[in-house]
């Protein structure tokens, strides 16, 4: 090979070694003293899979634009897509932050080399502000079913905007009984968790009522709390209605036979339940105005027979019942009028 040939070939080789070399080569980033800003819109994304956009200002030293430079976006939580991105004429770079299902709080920071943002909190997910709970239903009878009675429970979330937080943690507790889910239920699109709460006769004593609870964390990762209250009817009278066949007599007296239906709080008629009559007029079946205590039957009813003994003229007179309420209390039923009709 001629001296000339060889030299062509060394210069060759040269330019591939620096086309490849500049092929390789990565974007610049920004020199020392500059000044990187961000900026994500928004900083509250409401749901835990929602996106926000941020963007990264590079100004060089000398107060311009850094245009052409790689810009690296960093976060706690979610992800960035891309990761890097170059700055264009304005000196901005820009990114989508992203989550990933898990509420929370994402700590975000952009750099170029050793040139830093400031660090910024963005809330994904809009952890929940406050919890409503209800529970349906909110009264139990007081005789269960062997499988026991179910009771759903309803848990809202709503943000601090007021608007349903979706994708928030609901933790359930309860005083008595099984809940469904053993851990932890996200809220559904409406901001709302459920479960259901099994109680069997065997889980209850001598409760009057269940305490249930719902919680969630805010969006500083305090616990936001509700509460809501299931009542178990006792075997307690709550109305009792009093009627008589006849209602009305001769001057010469007769007897009425009465009868008294005891139902509790939801209407339900309560078995077992002593009531007592009592009357203005004549004498009940044990001889006297205040009769003995009678027993309901499983509908319900007690009965008694009133006596008006023959009167001297038109007169009337009034029937009551009386039984034991809730907490011991006394409940009085309707008065019902017995008329005596002149002859």
């Amino acid at each position: 090979m001629s001296h000339r040939a060889a030299l062509s070939l060394l210069a060759a080789s040269l330019v591939l070694l620096i086309l490849v070399a500049g092929c390789g080569k990565a974007n610049p980033v920004a020199p020392s003293g500059s000044t990187l800003t961000l900026h994500v819109n928004p900083t509250i994304i409401s749901s835990p899979r929602g996106s926000a956009t941020a963007t990264a200002t590079l100004i060089r030293p000398n107060g311009t634009p850094d245009n052409g430079a790689q810009v690296q976006f960093t976060t706690t939580l979610g992800s960035f897509n891309p990761a890097s991105a170059t700055t264009k004429s304005d000196g901005n770079a820009v990114s989508t932050l992203t989550g990933n299902g898990t509420p929370g709080t994402a700590k975000v920071t952009a750099f170029s080399g050793g040139v830093m943002s400031t660090e910024l909190d963005v809330t994904i997910g809009s952890l929940g502000a406050s919890i409503t709970l209800q529970a349906s239903p909110s009264t139990l009878p007081a005789t269960l079913p062997a499988a026991g009675a179910k009771v759903t429970l309803f848990a809202v979330v709503r943000d601090t905007t007021g608007l349903p937080a979706v994708g928030d943690q609901v933790n359930f507790t309860t005083t008595v009984g099984t809940l469904k889910n053993n851990g932890l239920v996200p809220t559904d699109a409406n901001g709302t968790a459920t479960d259901v709460l099994t109680v069997k006769p065997t889980d209850l004593t001598s409760q009057t009522s269940i305490m249930v609870g719902a919680d969630t964390a805010n969006a500083m990762g305090a616990i936001q709390s509700a509460t809501a209250t299931i009542a178990i009817l006792t075997n307690a009278a709550a109305t009792i209605v009093v009627s008589g066949s006849p209602t009305t007599l001769p001057e010469k007296g007769g007897t009425v036979a009465l009868s008294a239906l005891v139902r509790d709080s939801i209407g339900n008629p309560v078995a077992n339940v002593g009531v007592s009559f009592s009357t203005t007029l004549g004498t009940l079946s044990n001889g006297s105005a205040q009769g003995a205590i009678q027993t309901t039957d499983a509908n319900g009813n007690a009965t008694d027979t009133l006596t008006v003994p023959p009167q001297s003229g038109a007169t009337s007179g009034t029937v009551t019942a009386s039984a034991a309420g809730a907490g011991g209390s006394l409940v009085t039923s309707n008065t019902l009028t017995i008329t005596v009709n002149a002859q």
